[in-house]
């Protein structure tokens, strides 16, 4: 059984032609593409969260092609940002091992750029 299961993807894109200032000519998109797994480490320790972080990759890179698609290729890619939230279960190591995976899809997908990928990552509460 995969560690990676998918309980629903996201594809969110915003379109602004004017936010103050002068219209723009292009309008700027911002897209978010977000993915809902289930936590196979929660309410348990994990010693070994190896094999869950390198199964992730493949999710990752899912998630950036379908992003750079929407935005229409890697030249309109301009910033870049990833972020992982883990339910009260889980612990802040379960969300540090999708920040490789991610990082690692970002650079493979837009060809390598040498910036860093900025980071969230939290543990939320219900409601």
């Amino acid at each position: 059984m995969s560690l990676i299961a998918i309980r629903k993807r996201s594809l969110t894109v915003e379109t602004t032609w004017h936010e103050g200032g002068p219209p723009l000519e292009t309008p700027l998109k911002l897209a978010a593409a977000c993915a809902v797994i289930r936590n196979p480490y929660a309410g348990r320790d994990e010693p070994d969260p190896m094999p869950f972080m390198a199964g992730l990759r493949g999710l990752g890179e899912a998630l950036v092609t379908e992003l750079v698609a929407t935005l229409g290729g890697r030249d309109k890619v301009e910033v870049y940002s990833k972020d992982a939230i883990v339910g009260i279960e889980g612990e802040m190591e379960h969300d540090a091992v999708r920040h490789e995976a991610g990082g690692w899809a970002m650079r493979h997908v837009l060809g390598e750029p040498k910036a860093m990928v900025p980071a969230n990552r939290a543990v939320a509460a219900t409601g």
